[in-house]
């Protein structure tokens, strides 16, 4: 019988900033029912990592790769088994979540409050999980 302890959802991350990606996988790394599942800085590794891990949900740098971002979202959703999709902007502003939910993204957050626009959306898509 499969104890009753849920198993990690995993997050990968996808950013073209070493910075912000070492931040935000410490970050992802420390939250309670989550773990780190990969990250990457190119839109070819992200689809690769996608592949390769099956996470959860993908935190997805709209800004990674010269206007790729929106249609990284396409093609991450376009995989079988697609994970939920959060955007990350340098700002929340409408225009990026209304082009965001446009090319398929779940939720959109603004990397000038990551950590608490990131636990809100996590808890919105994940809400067992808190």
């Amino acid at each position: 019988m499969q104890d009753s302890q849920q198993k990690p959802r995993k997050v990968a991350i996808a950013d073209d900033s070493p910075a912000f990606l070492a931040a935000a996988a410490t970050y992802v790394a420390s939250l309670p029912g989550f773990m780190l599942a990969g990250i990457a800085s190119t839109a070819p590794q992200a689809i690769a990592l996608v592949e390769a891990s099956s996470p959860d949900v993908l935190l997805l740098d709209l800004g990674l790769g010269p206007k790729r971002g929106l249609e990284l979202v396409q093609r991450v959703k376009a995989v079988p088994g697609a994970p939920a999709v959060v955007a990350l902007a340098l700002f929340d502003t409408p225009e990026a979540a209304a082009a965001a939910k446009r090319a398929g993204a779940d939720e959109l957050v603004g990397k000038e409050r990551f950590i608490a626009g990131l636990s809100q959306a996590l808890e919105r898509l994940f809400p067992a999980a808190s």
